[in-house]
C-alpha cells in the first residue's frame, strides 16, 4: 500500500484512497487506484522509498471514477506514461471529463472536495467489463463488475497459490461496511447483488479502497454485509 488518506493509514494526502502497488513479475508493476490527485508526488516517494522507481510502473487500474480514486490518474499517466485502465463507463467520463457522471460537483457541495477541485481529463488504454482478463507480467487478473456504491465500479481478482485476493475498492470493506453515498450512481440494489455475488466467491485477503487490508478470512467480513442485506437493512456506513 504505497498511498491512503484520512480514512485509512494517512501515509498520503488525507483526500486518497488506499493506494496498492502490484509487483506482477518480469519487471511488471500495476497501481491500483490513483488517490485524490492532490500532492500526487506523496504516492511516488512512497513507491521510491521501497526501492522501485516510478517509471517502471506500466499499468493503472482504476476501481472507479469517483476522485479519491481517479483523479490522480491524468498525473500518473502524464508524468510516467502509465496505461490506464477501467470500466468502460468510467473510460468515457474520464477520457472527456464529464464531472457529473463522476460526481465531482455534489462532493464539492457537501464539502468533501475543496472549491476548486477538478478531475483533469485522461485517456484510457482499455476499457473493462466483467470477466475480462487483465495480464501483466506473471499475473493475470480477473474483472468483476460491481456497482453499488458507483456506476461503472469494478473490482480486481487475483487467485494464487489456491487463495482468493481481491482489491474491492469501495464495494466493501473490513467489518463488513459500505459506503453508501446520496450521489446518482449510488444504488442499493446493485449494491447488495454485488455483496452477494462476493459472498459467494469466499474471498481470502481483501484490499478495500479505505480502511485496513485483511490477509485472511475476508469472507467472513464480506458475509456481515450480505446478512444485512438480505434482511432488508443496510450495513453500517464507512
Amino acid at each position: 500500500m504505497v498511498g491512503s488518506g484520512k480514512y485509512g493509514a494517512q501515509t498520503s494526502d488525507t483526500m486518497d484512497c488506499n493506494v496498492y502497488l502490484l509487483d506482477c513479475g518480469d519487471g511488471e508493476y500495476a497501481l491500483i487506484d490513483a488517490g485524490g490527485g492532490i500532492n500526487p508526488e506523496r504516492i511516488v516517494g512512497n513507491i521510491e522509498r521501497i526501492g522501485i522507481a516510478a517509471d517502471k510502473i506500466n499499468y493503472l487500474l482504476l476501481t472507479h471514477g469517483h476522485g479519491d480514486h481517479a483523479g490522480g490518474a491524468a498525473y500518473f499517466h502524464t508524468r510516467f506514461g502509465m496505461r490506464v485502465i477501467s470500466s468502460q463507463d468510467v473510460s468515457n467520463w474520464l477520457a472527456n471529463g464529464e464531472l457529473e457522471k463522476l460526481s465531482v460537483p455534489p462532493a464539492i457541495r457537501a464539502g468533501v472536495y475543496p472549491e476548486d477541485y477538478t478531475i483533469p481529463s485522461c485517456p484510457v488504454a482499455r476499457g473493462v467489463r466483467e470477466n475480462d482478463k487483465i495480464e501483466i507480467g506473471k499475473v493475470a487478473l480477473m474483472v468483476l463488475d460491481t456497482p453499488g456504491h458507483a456506476q461503472g465500479h469494478v473490482s480486481y481478482l487475483l487467485e494464487r497459490d489456491g487463495r482468493r485476493l481481491l482489491f474491492s475498492g469501495d464495494s466493501i470493506f473490513a467489518g463488513g461496511k459500505v459506503v453508501i453515498q446520496n450521489t446518482w450512481d449510488c444504488v442499493i440494489p446493485e449494491y447488495a447483488a454485488t455483496v452477494a455475488k462476493l459472498h459467494w466467491l469466499r474471498i481470502d485477503a481483501l484490499f478495500p479502497g479505505h480502511g485496513t487490508f485483511l490477509l485472511t478470512e475476508a469472507w467472513k467480513h464480506i458475509e456481515k454485509a450480505h446478512v444485512c442485506f438480505e434482511r432488508l437493512d443496510v450495513p453500517p456506513n464507512l
